[in-house]
């Protein structure tokens, strides 16, 4: 048996992770990831509070994807403060991934496990600054709530007993 699997490639998981959830066939650079993952944050604290959950998962799926430790530690103390628009254009794969940004943005600000209407007008208010129309929004959140049902379905299935873990 053979594989195409380079086992000397320092970021093999992200690099997996990048090709199949997004078809990437390389891993982002660090300054798409920062750009990304700040505008995450500020997203996520237009209401001006950025809850410690939603700072969590953002921290969570920067480890998950193999992010630079140190660009994880700025983004430990990030106050998300700053102009959207002028830290997603940082770096054009970051900019092009802006409504991705928007889908994960809605994650986070349901890390606590609810999507109130007060979450989604934080993240719709968002995706008017990064010029992402409100029926490009919808259907962003669309693709979000079936997500949920579907790993609740798939749960349930693959588990019916509940989580062996």
């Amino acid at each position: 048996m053979t594989t195409n699997i380079q086992e000397k490639e320092p970021n093999l998981g992200a690099l997996w992770l990048f090709k199949e959830k997004f078809g990437f066939t390389q891993v982002p650079l660090g300054i798409a990831y920062e750009a990304y993952l700040k505008s995450l944050l500020i997203c996520a604290n237009g209401d001006g509070t950025l809850a410690d959950e939603e700072r969590d998962w953002v921290i969570g799926y920067a480890y998950a994807y193999n992010c630079d430790p140190a660009i994880i530690e700025k983004l430990k103390v990030y106050k998300a403060d700053e102009d959207i628009e002028t830290v997603i254009s940082g770096h054009v794969a970051a900019s092009e991934s802006r409504r991705l940004l928007i889908f994960d943005a809605i994650q986070a600000c349901c890390a606590d496990g609810e999507y109130s209407e007060k979450k989604r007008a934080v993240v719709l208010k968002g995706a008017k600054k990064l010029n992402i129309s409100e029926d490009e929004f919808k259907k962003i959140e669309e693709i979000y709530l079936e997500t949920v049902k579907l790993h609740e379905k798939r749960l349930t299935v693959f588990y019916p007993n509940g989580l062996p873990l």
